[in-house]
């Protein structure tokens, strides 16, 4: 299974099947051009998050292969948030 992955102020999100990547990608654009406002986007495995986009901010978009069974598991003991913290 393809799971799409974002990187946002030193934290990992696994974004949900359901989430329209373009859109995000958009709106963290708007975000970014309008000097700052808050993003908000759906996870597998830590529900629905709001993030404040700022001009600084950046984000970055990764795709991975992932097996049904480990993004299942994400539901009841997901990954942690930050990144010195996760091992991919």
């Amino acid at each position: 299974m393809k799971v799409t992955k974002v990187r946002i102020d030193g934290q990992v999100f696994f974004l949900a099947p359901t989430q329209d990547i373009a859109d995000l990608k958009a709106q963290i654009v708007a975000a970014s051009r309008g000097g700052s406002d808050f993003v908000e986007f759906d996870t597998i495995d830590h529900g629905s998050i709001a993030v404040l986009i700022t001009p600084t901010e950046s984000a970055r978009f990764q795709t991975i292969e992932r097996s049904d069974e480990e993004v299942a598991v994400w539901e009841t003991q997901p990954p942690p948030f930050d990144i010195d913290n996760y091992t991919d």
